[in-house]
């Protein structure tokens, strides 16, 4: 499997590098929008309007998964789960198990989602995406801003009254999230063959 990026629309592959200690080269993330629950933002908070694209293979996106499941959000924001195997052109969406089809797009690789939003992009494809069915476009994809979000802006639309971003705590939870993100290692990137990670887990070629 090789790992890659889009430069001006186009896919590159080996786009994405690893530095001399193995850790993953984290480019910032692009979408930077946010859903409001007043929609002052342009964005407004509603059940059915937004669509939550992930992988189970990335920790970054699980979160997200987390988080729209324990505040009972299930019927308000749909999902789609590509396939843990990353392919040569990136995520994508297959009929293996434990995936759910892109229903809103029908695309077949994570990059056209992009693409939609942005036909120049260039930056590396990732997983979560928040995309507005109703602009037809990527709202955020950085996955501690989805996590507020769901947790206050839809709060309207949750089914189970919880606060995990209490506002006497949420100085603390920041300067804690920004220690752990800085300074605890990403960990070393693992490329597997795609053929024999699939006969490893049973799945069709």
């Amino acid at each position: 499997m090789a790992s890659g990026m889009m430069v001006e629309g186009k896919w590159i592959t080996d786009g994405n590098r690893s530095d001399s200690s193995s850790q993953f080269n984290l480019i910032p993330t692009t979408f930077r929008d946010r859903v409001t629950a007043d929609g002052s933002s342009g964005f407004q908070a509603a059940a059915g309007r937004y669509h939550l694209y992930v992988s189970l293979a990335c920790p970054w996106a699980h979160r997200t998964l987390i988080m729209r499941e324990l505040k009972g959000l299930n019927d308000a924001i749909s999902i789609s789960i590509v396939d843990a195997v990353m392919s040569d052109k990136g995520w994508k969406f297959s009929e293996a198990p434990e995936t759910i089809p892109d229903t809103v797009n029908h695309a077949e690789y994570l990059q056209e989602i992009y693409l939609k939003a942005e036909s120049k992009y260039t930056g590396r494809v990732t997983v979560p995406v928040l995309w507005d069915k109703q602009t037809q476009t990527i709202v955020n994809n950085e996955s501690l801003e989805i996590l507020r979000m769901f947790d206050v802006e839809f709060a309207e639309f949750a089914t189970r009254e919880i606060d995990l971003y209490p506002k006497e705590l949420q100085e603390r939870i920041d300067e804690t999230i920004e220690a752990i993100y800085l300074f605890v290692p990403k960990g070393p990137i693992v490329n597997f063959d795609e053929k024999h990670d699939r006969d490893r887990f049973g799945r069709s070629s």
